[in-house]
């Protein structure tokens, strides 16, 4: 297969690419215009002029990993018939090709890094704050089964525990404000 290349337009809100669709061996190059990335509907990113996308698809043979759209009127420079032999023989040719692809390549690299490491970050603190809230409850329910001796609350607290994975409270997690009318029976000593 030939390396073929096409100009394209695309106007404001045009989808480029799309999710699951097959890559057809083409990868893009945007001349003109800003894109934005989607994954599932949701925005990743964004592509301005001078970029390259859609090569993950092609170099792997996959369908497409997001769908691109164009978010200003677009201009787009398309590679059809991109496979292994004629990509690298077009990147040897042209080395400012091949470098800024690969300097793209790193930068996306570098951009997922940052996100998945904030991503799980708040999902750390996330699920800190959901431990804590479950310790201060298992504490609570745990004083008021001392003092009123109460079947159900003992059985609500085991229930707690077992399917949390937190298996006993602290007071420490335990915010008086969140107990106002068993402040008295939980935190008096």
């Amino acid at each position: 297969m030939t390396l073929q290349k096409s100009s394209r337009r695309f106007d404001k809100d045009a989808e480029i690419l799309v999710q699951g669709r097959p890559s057809d061996h083409e990868i893009l190059f945007l001349t003109r215009g800003t894109a934005v990335v989607e994954v599932e509907g949701n925005v990743v990113g964004t592509i301005h002029a001078g970029e390259w996308f859609g090569e993950v698809a092609a170099i792997l043979e996959t369908p497409r990993t997001a769908t691109v759209r164009a978010a200003t009127p677009c201009d787009v420079l398309a590679f059809k018939g991109v496979d292994d032999a004629n990509l690298y023989e077009t990147m040897t040719r042209d080395p400012k090709m091949m470098r800024k692809l690969v300097e793209q390549l790193c930068t996306r690299l570098i951009e997922i890094s940052r996100r998945h490491s904030g991503e799980a970050k708040e999902l750390t603190d996330q699920a800190l704050r959901y431990r804590r809230a479950i310790s201060g409850t298992l504490y609570a329910l745990e004083k008021l089964v001392e003092k009123y001796k109460s079947k159900v609350m003992d059985e609500t607290r085991e229930h707690l525990a077992a399917l949390s994975g937190v298996p006993t409270g602290h007071a420490t997690d335990a915010d008086p404000k969140f107990f106002p009318s068993s402040r008295g029976a939980l935190f008096s000593p």
